[in-house]
């Protein structure tokens, strides 16, 4: 049946993007941030599509996926998982798929119809994809972290199980397979060996957000509570917090770089709130504020 679904949803194609001042996928909760891999864009996906902010703008993508679970941008591919819309091939969770073209369409991987993963992490040029996964499936025997070096073909399941507090945020390093971060209810983890072992990097309150910059040379997480970003060298001395808007009864849910000039930061909020900095975060614009689809500002209880 898995080689059934395969092979008839080779393609999923998306639809031409409209221009929005606002994109409708703010409607709901985002599911991850990332700049395309020239740059040019900030890609938002959501369980309402997915939308991209380019040269001042937003326009939206609407197609076959119908909700992003998670959404991690390679050199050569994006990588996501969600759920395809009804009445076409492969509806339903969408397992692990791949855009080589820049979200224009996409290519079933692995576990189509089976897995739905809320957390993935693409390393930028090391081929390692990390994805929780909630529910066993035929290739997951049980729920955990997973890692791939080959696209699903094969996983292996990482020690996560010994992490203490709730998974908030995965990071894959751009260069090296075996080095991810792990942003939990309890601070933040790195393991260098895959996810055979796990360092406490910080435990003074919940990581809510975590990534790497585009080098590979620091690590900058999201902390629940102070309203700050932290940025640490991960060889070496270095480390410090990049003071954030302030955010009322809110906190950062999502981390991105963009990869052709560091200076170029952005970061999403639980209620939806997106910004951008081009001045490694001395200043921040507002560039989306959260809305519920009846078109006011999003709630506090809002998920």
């Amino acid at each position: 049946m898995r080689d059934t679904i395969c092979a008839t949803a080779v393609v999923l194609a998306m639809a031409a993007p409209s221009l929005y001042a606002q994109p409708v996928l703010f409607h709901d909760h985002g599911h991850g941030l990332s700049f395309s891999s020239d740059g040019k864009a900030l890609l938002a996906p959501s369980h309402g599509g997915l939308a991209a902010y380019e040269d001042g703008a937003w326009w939206e993508a609407l197609g076959p996926i119908q909700g992003f679970s998670s959404f991690s941008v390679a050199e050569r591919a994006i990588y996501s998982s969600g759920h395809a819309r009804p009445g076409i091939a492969a509806a339903g969770s969408a397992g692990l798929i791949r855009s080589s073209d820049g979200g224009r369409t996409w290519h079933p991987l692995a576990l189509a119809g089976e897995a739905d993963f809320r957390l993935l992490a693409a390393g930028y040029r090391s081929n390692a994809i990390y994805v929780l996964s909630a529910q066993p499936n035929s290739a997951m025997p049980a729920p955990g972290l997973y890692v791939t070096h080959d696209e699903g073909k094969n996983w292996r399941r990482t020690a996560a199980r010994k992490l203490q507090g709730e998974i908030h945020g995965l990071a894959a390093h751009p260069q090296q397979a075996g080095t991810v971060a792990v942003a939990t209810g309890r601070g933040l983890y790195l393991s260098r060996d895959a996810g055979e072992s796990f360092l406490l990097l910080d435990g003074r309150e919940l990581a809510t957000a975590v990534a790497f910059d585009t080098a590979g040379k620091r690590l900058r997480y999201a902390r629940g509570l102070s309203n700050e970003v932290v940025e640490v060298a991960l060889d070496g001395p270095g480390r410090k917090a990049l003071r954030l808007p302030r955010l009322k009864r809110d906190y950062v849910t999502c981390l991105a770089q963009n990869p052709k000039d560091e200076r170029v930061l952005a970061f999403a909020t639980r209620r939806r709130d997106v910004y951008l900095t081009g001045d490694g975060g001395v200043s921040w614009r507002l560039i989306a504020e959260g809305v519920d689809p009846r078109g006011s500002t999003a709630t506090e209880g809002a998920r």
